[in-house]
């Protein structure tokens, strides 16, 4: 009898951790959208507008749209006509952001298309295209008249570039020089467009080489005249807890407020954290990607107003293999998109609808590549 009654609450604490959640409380529509790490489809669209996603976040790889040089654009723009058709085919808008310098300008694509004018003038000339492509009045929408009308409207100008793992400098005054050319093509196409700094890893773990965020937007403000070419800040504030968060959005709220910039809007573009067990300090278990997940969103929606925070997109949106060491294991779902635990809390906040997606099995998310390991589920 005893083992009995072990046997049954360990069955029903597994399934308690599968089960829905209650709503505590909602996002405003749009607030939360997606950063995935790999492909997606028109299935992966589909879901995702039912879990109340509006805006998802892509890279647009200069490096994958012109690989063969200056005078060799390809025709599908890199695939991302692709991206873009199958997101407003959903009711989705793409958020980009651009980065990647291909081998014909520079050895690797981290390298900042700064050096020489000619570097400057390529990366402007691809900034131009894209914008003229996609925005308001982009190429891309003349051609797919039947498409619902969904133009890019924010950029987002390079990733992380104050950590080396996506930077050849981190050095805040060379980034100051590639902002100024994507601001200044970016309104000029778009007078409208939102240009962002590109999102700042919120907590390097090796300062230097790294530039903590801080000490980033800080200098970069001192920068004469750089103001007037971007209209938002992005952060990836990438920490153990959720809790952890609250110090570096305070810090850089605290930043722009002594630079004058109080009113200008402050992006989360990339928050998440891994399933797997506690193999970085941003996996949590499956429990506590779920917990992480659902206090994170407790705390931008209460401080959005005060925060001025303009949207957070969650990375990921399904678990990638062989991916860096938490990313394989970031997705709220798995890589054969199977529901973990956060989806359920994801879609209380949303509004969206679970029920979309098969709950994935303790053997599954347990076995499953990147899925994860010691969960403490067995």
């Amino acid at each position: 009898m005893k083992r009995t009654l072990t046997y049954l609450g360990a069955t029903l604490a597994v399934l308690a951790l599968f089960a829905p959640v209650a709503r505590a409380g909602r996002a405003p529509s749009s607030f939360a959208g997606m950063s995935p790490q790999g492909p997606t489809d028109d299935r992966d669209f589909e879901l995702m507008r039912s879990s109340g996603v509006r805006s998802v976040r892509l890279a647009m790889t200069w490096a994958a749209i012109q690989p063969d040089g200056p005078g060799s654009w390809d025709p599908g723009f890199g695939g991302f006509d692709g991206e873009v058709e199958l997101a407003a085919e959903h009711g989705i808008r793409i958020m980009p952001f651009l980065w990647g310098s291909p081998r014909w300008l520079a050895p690797e694509s981290l390298v900042q298309p700064i050096a020489t004018g000619w570097q400057r003038r390529s990366w402007a000339r691809f900034v131009r295209a894209a914008a003229r492509r996609y925005g308001p009045e982009g190429t891309f929408w003349a051609r797919h008249e039947d498409l619902p009308y969904l133009p890019i409207r924010t950029w987002e100008v390079w990733n992380e570039q104050n950590i080396v793992t996506f930077s050849d400098t981190t050095d805040p005054l060379d980034y100051a020089i590639l902002l100024r050319i994507s601001g200044r093509v970016l309104h000029r196409v778009d007078p409208g467009s939102r240009v962002l700094i590109g999102g700042l890893f919120g907590r390097p773990l090796q300062i230097p080489p790294n530039t903590s965020s801080g000490e980033f937007l800080s200098a970069l403000y001192e920068v004469p005249g750089i103001r007037p070419y971007f209209d938002g800040v992005a952060l990836h504030p990438y920490v153990a807890t959720a809790a952890a968060m609250r110090s570096q959005i305070r810090n850089l709220r605290r930043i722009m407020r002594l630079n004058h910039d109080e009113g200008t809007p402050f992006y989360l573009t990339e928050v998440g954290w891994g399933s797997d067990g506690f193999e970085s300090r941003w996996e949590r278990g499956l429990r506590g990607q779920a917990r992480e997940l659902n206090l994170a969103m407790s705390m931008l929606v209460a401080n959005r107003r005060n925060w001025r925070v303009g949207g957070v997109w969650w990375f990921s949106w399904a678990d990638l293999v062989k991916s860096c060491q938490f990313c394989d294991s970031a997705g709220l779902l798995t890589s054969d998109r199977e529901a973990k635990p956060a989806w359920y809390r994801f879609n209380a906040w949303t509004g969206g609808d679970p029920r979309t997606v098969p709950r994935a099995s303790p053997r599954d998310t347990r076995n499953a590549p990147g899925g994860g390991r010691n969960h403490g589920l067995g």
